[in-house]
């Protein structure tokens, strides 16, 4: 990082670990870093996984570009699949849903904004491996997010 102007070239590998619920979720930016402004974040999800249940974010809005393989995003009942190169907007308050149902590992930058969702993701990693829903739950509703069935 070059400290005189703030900015830096976020290379592979770059950024925090923060997997949790058999995803990759790397942290390459955090609010610390954008002045306030957004997260960074890559999701590595394998086939046949996805994020959690069918939930919605009170606080922030989400921005998915799929960079490897396929994802399926289901936003507020309509599913969308994104390949390479495709991005959706999440807005706050719409429930959404992602996974990877197809043969090959799936690879999404998300843009999250207003920045905090690393610290949901910090303490998603420290739960016991697995998913435990209702353990998962818990964190989420401390950081604004909401189960939906």
């Amino acid at each position: 990082m070059s400290t005189a102007t703030g900015h830096h070239v976020i290379h592979p590998g770059d950024g925090t670990n923060l997997g949790a619920i058999g995803l990759g979720i790397h942290a390459r930016l955090t609010g610390a870093d954008t002045n306030g402004a957004y997260s960074l974040f890559e999701y590595v999800v394998p086939p046949g996984l996805g994020g959690p249940p069918t939930h919605v974010h009170t606080r922030e809005d989400e921005l998915f570009t799929c960079v490897q393989g396929r994802v399926e995003v289901e936003l507020d009942g309509e599913r969308h699949v994104l390949g390479q190169g495709d991005s959706l907007l999440m807005p706050r308050g719409v429930p959404h849903v992602f996974r990877n149902p197809f043969d090959e590992e799936t690879r999404v930058i998300a843009v999250v904004s207003p920045p905090g969702l690393e610290n949901y993701y910090r303490e998603l990693s420290q739960l016991p491996p697995g998913r435990d829903m209702k353990l998962v739950a818990e964190v989420m509703t401390r950081y604004g997010l909401e189960l939906r069935r």
